[in-house]
This record gives structure tokens, sequence and C-alpha cells, in this order.
């Protein structure tokens, strides 16, 4: 019964939207007021980030109350969005800095908050502001077009690995809890799959490396899988058309990322990451078909080969499991 009037107290999500985009209403509503009055104070605009962070965290941190969702949306996040806009504007001349310490100050928030919430907006954020940091910094520092490219493209590809691989950790269920954030990690995966599959787009089609190194992660995800699932003979040609599929992506990242994505969803079982990256991997095949630097013939021989691969995988998983 206690269960059950707890689950009562949460707001259904239409309400939630309508509260969210009232919060937005009323953060805008401060931010215009306080610049008018203002102006082109840098100074004051700093301290204003600050006790406006401040006082979002003391109201984030009060978990008694009934009307969490309210106090989270109507108060707590305008408030965190006018001290994080503050401090952008304090910042503006030095933006990479800017960006750090936003990503630091949205951490703890992160950890100091204890509505739910307020933690899943504030985990949101610095998912976000993680690569903007690198993307300030090439763009700021590094004056040679083709070595910021290049840059970019490698720390997309370094951040990419790093949230799969807090993706995969999430399966340690007990090992986050001890650190007190095992209710949110439905939400990390979440983000993390979508800033990796939007950081993919960073990264050239025609990188075959970075494609090589997904397919090769992926086939070690298939292998994991299989052991868990098949045993004997049929492990054996497991192994074999786990090999084959992944070496069809290994031409192109936008479809070898995705299946490491998929895999990584299936291994852990959170269906909603399997959608995003499904739909990732749908898009990858169809810009595949018309941007790499192919004969037209030669990228549909190589796309009906992997779908029969695919194809094959799927009548082979169907046997296994019956």
């Amino acid at each position: 019964m206690e269960d059950n009037s707890r689950k009562s107290k949460h707001l259904p999500w239409p309400l939630l939207i309508v509260m969210g985009i009232g919060g937005t209403i009323i953060a805008s509503l401060l931010t215009s007021m306080v610049a008018l009055a203002v102006r082109g104070n840098v100074f004051v605009y700093g301290v204003l980030s600050i006790v406006a962070i401040a006082f979002a965290i003391v109201i984030a941190r009060d978990d008694g109350s009934d009307n969490k969702d309210v106090q989270s949306l109507l108060v707590a996040y305008p408030l965190f969005i006018v001290g994080f806009a503050f401090g952008y504007v304090a910042g503006d001349h030095h933006l990479t800095l800017t960006l750090v310490l936003q990503f630091v100050a949205a951490l703890l928030s992160f950890a100091l908050s204890k509505i739910h919430l307020c933690r899943q907006m504030l985990i949101c954020y610095a998912s976000v502001v993680l690569p903007l940091i690198f993307f300030s910094y090439f763009d700021n520092f590094l004056s040679g077009h083709a070595m910021k490219d290049r840059n970019i493209e490698m720390s997309c590809f370094t951040i990419i690995v790093v949230y799969m691989g807090i993706f995969a950790a999430t399966i340690r269920d007990n090992w986050f809890a001890s650190i007190g954030i095992k209710d949110d990690l439905k939400t990390i995966r979440f983000v993390t799959a979508v800033v990796s599959v939007a950081l993919l787009w960073f990264i050239h089609r025609d990188n075959t490396a970075f494609a090589i190194v997904f397919a090769i992660i992926g086939f070690v995800i298939a292998c994991i899988l299989l052991r868990k699932y098949v045993t004997g003979r049929r492990l054996i040609e497991g192994y074999v058309l786990a090999l084959l599929c992944c070496a069809s992506t290994a031409v192109y990242p936008a479809m070898a990322f995705p299946i490491v994505g998929m895999l990584l969803s299936f291994l852990i079982l959170d269906y909603v990451c399997l959608v995003i990256f499904s739909a990732a991997f749908i898009c990858g095949i169809s810009l595949f078909y018309y941007d790499l630097d192919m004969l037209l013939i030669n990228k549909s021989y190589l796309l009906m080969a992997s779908g029969a691969l695919f194809l094959l995988a799927f009548y082979y998983i169907k046997r296994v499991t019956k």
C-alpha cells in the first residue's frame, strides 16, 4: 500500500510537459528582467549565476515535499537555467573555461540534489556540455582548419567510446547503488546513447579506422552474448556468423557503431536505447548508400551481402532460442 501511495504522488507526463514549458517561460522572464536591470555588468552576472545555482541546489535537496515535481519544474529548473545562462554571459570571452566550470557545476549540483527529476536534468546537461568543451577548445586554440577537424573527430570518437563504456558499466547496478546513483541508471543510459549517436555525425563517413574499432568492439560483445545463451557446436557457428556480420559493417562508422549500441542495449535489456540505436543504424544504412566514394553497383552488392548475413543471423537466433 505504501508503494502505491508513493507512486500516486507523481504527476502524469502531459502535466509534467506543461509544467516544464511553464518553468522555461519563468526562466526566460527572470533572465530578461535581470538583463534589463544589469545591462553589461559581467561581475554581477557572475554573482547572480552562483546565487541562482546555489538556491536551486537548496530547493533540489528538499526531498521531503509532497510536490517534488512541482518544486522541481517551477522553481529549481528555472533557477538552474538562469544560473547557467548567467554563467555563460559572465564568461563569454573565455568560453572553454566557462564550459568547464558549467560542467563541474552541473556535476556538483547533481551530486548534491536529492529530487530525482532535478538529477535527471542535471546529468543530461553535463553529458551535453562535455563534448562542447572539446569543440570550444579546438575552435579557439587551433588555427589550422584541417588539424582542428581531425582533433574534433578524434575527440568525438574518444567521448563516444567513454560514453559507451559508462553505458556498458551500468549493468553492474550494485556498484552504482553503492555510490547512490542506482535510480539514475536509465537516465545515464538514455543520455549517453543520444549524445553518442549525435557525436557520430562529426566523424567522417569514410573513416574506416574508427569503423574497424567499432566492429571489433561489437564482435567482442556479440561473443559475450553468445557464451551467455549458446553452448557446444552452435557456439562456434555463432562466433563465425558474428564475425561476418561485424566485418560487414567495418567500412562505415555510421553502421558499425549502432551495432555496438544495439548489442549493449540487448545485453542490458534497455529497450528504449535499443530503439535509439536501431534508428541510428537505419539512418547509417541510408547514408552509406549515397555517401561513400564507391560505385553504386558495388555499394548495392555490399548492402545485399550484409542484409543476407543479418537475415542469416536472425534465423540462427530463432533456431538457438527454440
